[in-house]
């Protein structure tokens, strides 16, 4: 039987927030979008994704461990083994079942082979509902902070509109009812989960409903003040910065964060990050007005001990 554990690189006792650490990573590095279609990458990552399905769900996990640690049987199948038992756990009985179609996909992705044989089989393909099925769907900063609208594949192979929420993180799950894998005898249709992994932006990072910005200016700029262009969600937005404005300031934006549900939104701070010229040894000029400006400005007490 596959070590699911292993597949994850973690250990028996891991808890939830180990797995999906570990599955995040993995997920992540080996996505098929990110491996440009390396073949043997995206097997690695089908074989993930089945993995945290099994073990990130109690039912399914538990089931896992007894199979997996119970003798092995003169048919080659664990003592206890129950096709139809198995069947409800992990494929038609209400959890996500990590793409995995019919019976005999759910037992060849655990036990490496092609399914029990004879009356075990016919009995495990009687499910009454498909598979669900699991997936990944990268977003980008954007679309996760504002929401989106976006067209994917279906377990039938269906394109299928679906609604990312406004304020999506990494590590939430969509459900799309009905999308998963098609049920055997014209049944109901299991389920798709997806997996959202949000793409980090270049220069914007989320912070609670805000965005945040590095915005880095000159010493000059800093002590006039000035107005510079910084991008936000939305495009980019001219930006007064006052004179005499301090390294570690944030200045507000409101309205340009991430959306509520509510229709409100949260705001974008601008971070003010003062870039210090470095001098040449021979730029006396420089030096001078530096050290003039530094007599001029600097205040008895700047460092308050």
């Amino acid at each position: 039987m596959k070590d699911l554990y292993k597949i994850l690189g973690v250990s028996e006792g891991a808890d939830a927030d180990a797995l999906k650490k570990a599955y995040r990573k993995l997920a992540k590095e080996n996505h098929p979008d990110a491996t440009g279609g390396d073949k043997k990458k995206t097997e690695r990552f089908k074989e993930v994704n089945e993995a945290y399905t099994v073990l990130s769900d109690p039912q399914k996990r538990r089931e896992y461990d007894r199979l997996r640690t119970a003798p092995v049987g003169s048919d080659g199948m664990p003592e206890g083994f129950d096709p139809d038992a198995f069947a409800q756990t992990f494929g038609g009985g209400g959890g996500a079942a990590g793409g995995f179609g019919d019976f005999n996909d759910i037992f060849a992705s655990l036990f490496g082979g092609g399914g029990p044989s004879g009356r075990s089989r016919g009995r495990g393909r009687a499910q009454a509902r498909g598979a669900d099925m699991v997936g990944n769907l990268e977003v980008t900063f954007k679309d996760a902070a504002l929401g989106a609208r976006r067209t994917i594949r279906s377990g039938s192979g269906k394109s299928v509109d679906v609604n990312i929420p406004a304020g999506v993180e990494t590590g939430a799950r969509l459900r799309v009812p009905g999308q998963g894998a098609p049920a055997p005898r014209s049944g109901q249709p299991g389920d798709l989960f997806l997996d959202i992994l949000v793409q980090e932006d270049l220069h914007l990072r989320r912070s609670g409903d805000d965005v945040e910005l590095a915005l880095p200016l000159t010493l000059g700029e800093a002590v006039l003040g000035t107005q510079v262009d910084v991008p936000t969600l939305e495009g980019t937005v001219r930006l007064t910065v006052p004179p005499g404005t301090s390294s570690g300031a944030k200045l507000r934006l409101r309205g340009k964060g991430l959306k509520h549900p509510d229709g409100g939104r949260g705001d974008q701070l601008c971070r003010i990050e003062i870039v210090v010229p470095r001098l040449k040894p021979d730029d006396v000029e420089s030096r001078r007005l530096a050290e003039e400006l530094e007599k001029r400005t600097r205040p008895p007490t700047v460092r308050g001990f």
